[in-house]
């Protein structure tokens, strides 16, 4: 990548401060191994697989798996102490609230 490439022109509007943070931190790592074109596809991927639970072929999951390592290691310390979502069937919950069961 260019040294004079401004990284942060790349952020949109829809990315929240958290992920693009973590983007911008994979595009800082990566930019002098990479074409621009190709850094950003890469950091996307990121962001899609760590933020979005998207999944890719294996040779791409393997790639950015170690490509993200130190900012993925960052990114998941980050979220240990986040609140965690725990979802249940929708049969269960309705089962639960008819017999006034709350389970953890």
């Amino acid at each position: 990548m260019k040294p004079g490439i401004d990284i942060d022109s790349f952020r949109t509007e829809h990315e929240s401060d958290e992920q693009w943070e973590f983007r911008r931190g994979f595009m800082e790592e990566h930019k002098a191994n990479f074409e621009e074109d190709e850094l950003v596809v890469l950091a996307q991927l990121f962001t899609n697989i760590e933020f979005l639970g998207c999944r890719y072929p294996p040779e791409t999951m393997k790639r950015v798996a170690k490509l993200s390592e130190k900012v993925a290691a960052k990114y998941r310390e980050s979220r240990k102490n986040k609140l965690k979502r725990t979802f249940v069937e929708a049969s269960d919950a309705a089962e639960q609230k008819a017999k006034r069961t709350f389970t953890n």
